[in-house]
């Protein structure tokens, strides 16, 4: 048999005492009967000797009680503290989520800040760049200004003057940026530099009414300065200067436009001038056009008595084109067509002769009860084509083409020709009037009159 140390064999005899102890003291704390018997005899033993006189029910009361408390945990008292954590600990689901809600928020905030800083401090170089653009723009309305004030006027001194004053004067007009260029390097932005927004926004407008202001004047001025050029230009051609002494209408125009100029007056409009100077071409043209026309009627060897209402349309268009309009321009045209026409034309006038249609119709005046006469007649060819021409109504004025109309006579050719047309249904003769190439008018009997209708 191995011999064992003695080292080793008290090491184990300590722990096995250890052992044996602890269950002593559990058996003996587990074996209430007679835990509680000891306990009592050793008690009274105690008072005994102490000449202390207590009853056993005291003494019993007394060894159940402390029974009911040795195996009992006293929980020591906690502060505030303490009882707060556990509080917490014991609501961590509530809590963690109004916490999570709380802190949420926070960031939320934080970033809707975060957020608005970012668009301030934007806002603010932004603004700033503008301002220094505008500052630009106006050096370089400075320069074309300078550049405008080298132009030679003619005729539109006094306005330009006063475009010229006013330009002078907002260019004059410093607008000081006290504001220097912002540097914004925190992450939030406070009052301060709001306040530094506010006061470029304000730089930025007043800079920006004066850029536009200015802007709209020099243009205003170089507007004029232009239509000042052209119009002198106009006014001093030769061209023009003769023009003028055939079409007094020019140079009052002109005037009209200096004396406003002279006025002081800004807009002024040459185009009306141009217009009119630009249509004298076109008169010279009808002029020649007329001279080809009369021509023409001479070559047909219309005698002057005919040309009477020719000689009325050309004096009327005449006189318009020496003032420029052309209002009349096309019924002339129109007129001088019909008029060349009817003189190449040979014509008859010629009386219905129809069984079923009338030949003639008495007209009874209600003012006067007094009578007139007409035979309803045709302009026609010697090829039988009906041609139309123009004829005025004695009773309207109403003037127009007509292919059939009512030719006044006197009551004697009427009551002839109604005695030939009733004798057996047609007129043996009914040829009232003729006009033969190079007439405009017809050829007619005492017994015609010059009276026409258009109705009846």
């Amino acid at each position: 048999m191995r011999e064992v140390k003695l080292s080793d064999q008290l090491g184990a005899m300590a722990i096995i005492d250890e052992l044996y102890q602890n269950q002593q003291l559990l058996l003996e704390h587990l074996d209430r009967e007679t835990l509680h018997n000891n306990l009592k005899q050793s008690i009274e033993d105690y008072y005994q000797t102490q000449n202390l006189a207590i009853d056993d029910k005291t003494i019993e009361k007394g060894i159940n009680l402390w029974f009911d408390k040795r195996l009992r945990f006293n929980a020591p008292k906690r502060s505030w503290l303490q009882r707060f954590l556990v509080a917490c600990y014991l609501k961590r689901t509530r809590l963690f989520t109004i916490v999570g809600i709380i802190i949420l928020l926070l960031i939320l905030i934080i970033s809707s800040r975060l957020v608005q800083t970012e668009k301030l401090k934007n806002n603010i170089f932004i603004t700033y760049n503008h301002i220094l653009a505008s500052q630009q723009s106006l050096n370089d309305l400075n320069n074309q200004f300078d550049e405008l004030n080298k132009y030679q006027i003619i005729f539109a001194q006094t306005p330009a003057k006063h475009l010229k004053d006013s330009i002078a004067n907002l260019l004059n007009k410093q607008i000081a940026l006290s504001i220097d260029k912002p540097e914004i390097e925190k992450s939030f932005v406070f009052q301060k530099e709001e306040d530094t927004l506010e006061k470029l926004q304000q730089t930025n407008d007043q800079i920006s009414q004066k850029l536009s202001e200015i802007s709209t004047l020099i243009t205003q001025l170089r507007i004029l300065l232009e239509q000042d050029k052209k119009l002198a230009k106009l006014i001093h051609n030769k061209e023009f200067i003769k023009a003028t002494k055939q079409y007094p209408v020019l140079q009052i125009a002109a005037d009209k436009v200096i004396d406003a100029l002279n006025q002081g007056q800004k807009d002024i409009d040459i185009n009306h001038i141009e217009t009119l100077y630009n249509s004298v071409d076109r008169a010279e043209a009808l002029k020649i056009k007329i001279d080809a026309d009369n021509k023409q009627l001479q070559a047909l060897n219309v005698p002057i008595k005919d040309m009477a209402p020719v000689t009325t349309l050309q004096n009327e268009i005449k006189a318009n084109l020496t003032n420029l309009n052309f209002e009349h321009v096309e019924l002339y045209h129109q007129m001088m067509s019909y008029f060349i026409k009817l003189a190449q034309t040979p014509l008859t006038l010629t009386i219905i002769d129809n069984p079923d249609s009338k030949s003639g119709i008495e007209r009874t005046h209600k003012n006067t009860n007094g009578k007139s006469w007409y035979l309803i007649v045709k302009p026609m060819t010697p090829t039988g084509i009906n041609i139309p021409i123009l004829v005025q109504s004695i009773e309207t004025g109403d003037i127009q083409l007509a292919s059939i109309f009512g030719q006044q006579v006197t009551q004697q050719a009427f009551n002839s020709v109604k005695a030939d047309k009733s004798a057996d249904g047609h007129i043996d003769n009914n040829k009232l009037c003729d006009k033969p190439v190079g007439r405009l008018s017809f050829n007619c009997p005492s017994s015609v009159k010059s009276g026409r209708i258009l109705e009846w």
